[in-house]
């Protein structure tokens, strides 16, 4: 955690030295920070260290960070046809989270490691864009176009297609931040988008703004499972320039002030001193959310990396819709989170035609979180 940081500070490098006296066991060292997505940093901020760190473990923490940039550096190469398609059509699909912020956020393309490639895209470009992806010979290895229609937003979280080729996958999404609702992307996010160098070409990629709300929901979505993402909301804070207004108009709009105020809350509990809390306090929900977050996320157990919980990907859907309080809407969304089609529903093995196989599914997303709320009332975090 503590070399978790572009630029740690002189208070956490302190610390860190101290526990490099203590001789720490590397081997779970580095397999840690390998899950938590900080491996690279990790490296960058303890080569410096001298004979502070055994030669063989800095060898091992250099293998990693090599075996990124290795990695980073193929994903580049071969996404320039499809970058350069898309923008020689002036089609509107924009890179997000970890292959655009290794490209614009972090100085070196290795230190930020990431997985698939996420892609938003206007749904109005998406039958151009589904053929250059196939011209290109992408395969799809996920998902049920029948789910997909360009003219009702309904459904267009449900469908996030998969296309893979020589190890790149694409994911595609249609809505911003991710929410559940039946609304379609708001076009501001479209028209504040810029452009990144990406080798020979140039990437589209959402505004600094944009991109921040989109962190903050998708690292609640996954219970802030891996520090990484918690490490780009800090480092994407502290980039100057970046219109704390805008983001407060943003989160004004999409109704995500909640999942924002808790992501600031959590930077905060895990590198101090980071953000001014006014600056937090901008954000801040009622008392209800409020209780609602430290329940479901305490800071202390995020921040200790001990929360065993991982609650529903649809948790900040329901923030939003208390922030929104639209009773229209809440039926709605609620209803298509509850029992989306059964188009969405057989990507599962089990959910087949017969009992209970698509119902028990069904159930399932009725009551887990009950359960859920029930575990985590009886277990001490």
């Amino acid at each position: 955690m503590l070399a978790s940081r572009l630029d740690p500070g002189p208070e956490a490098l302190r610390e860190t030295a101290a526990i490099l006296g203590r001789g720490p066991d590397w081997d779970r060292l580095r397999a840690r920070a390998n899950e938590e997505g900080a491996l690279p940093l990790l490296y960058r901020n303890l080569q410096a260290s001298g004979d502070a760190v055994p030669a063989a473990a800095l060898d091992g923490l250099r293998a990693g960070y090599l075996l990124n940039l290795a990695r980073n550096s193929r994903i580049y190469r071969g996404l320039e046809p499809f970058l350069e398609a898309v923008r020689r059509q002036d089609l509107r699909a924009a890179l997000t989270k970890g292959s655009r912020l290794a490209l614009t956020l972090y100085p070196d393309i290795a230190l930020r490691p990431f997985w698939d490639v996420d892609v938003v895209v206007h749904p109005a470009d998406w039958p151009a864009v589904r053929t250059v992806i196939a011209e290109l010979g992408y395969l799809e290895a996920s998902g049920d176009a029948r789910l997909f229609d360009p003219e009702d937003a309904t459904l267009h979280w449900a469908y996030s297609p998969y296309f893979k080729k020589d190890g790149i996958f694409l994911e595609i999404h249609f809505n911003f931040p991710g929410l559940h609702f039946p609304r379609p992307t708001p076009e501001d996010v479209w028209t504040s988008t810029r452009r990144a160098p990406v080798g020979q070409t140039e990437a589209l990629v959402l505004s600094p703004e944009h991109e921040f709300c989109h962190l903050c929901l998708h690292a609640q979505q996954h219970s802030y499972h891996k520090l990484l993402w918690l490490t780009d909301i800090a480092e994407l804070a502290v980039q100057e320039g970046l219109d704390w207004d805008r983001i407060r108009a943003v989160c004004r709009a999409s109704g995500t002030g909640a999942p924002v105020f808790h992501a600031l809350r959590l930077v905060n509990a895990l590198w101090p001193g980071t953000l001014p809390g006014g600056l937090i306090d901008g954000f801040r929900p009622g008392p209800g959310p409020r209780a609602g977050l430290r329940f479901l996320w305490p800071e202390r157990a995020v921040a200790g990396r001990t929360l065993s919980f991982a609650w529903p990907y649809y948790m900040p859907s329901l923030f939003s819709l208390w922030e929104r309080k639209d009773p229209v809407l809440a039926w709605r969304t609620l209803s298509g989170i509850l029992f989306p089609p059964r188009a969405w529903m057989a990507q599962f093995p089990d959910a087949t035609g017969r009992f209970p196989g698509v119902y028990g599914r069904y159930a399932g997303r009725i009551f887990r979180p009950l359960f859920m709320t029930v575990k985590r009332m009886v277990t001490k975090i």
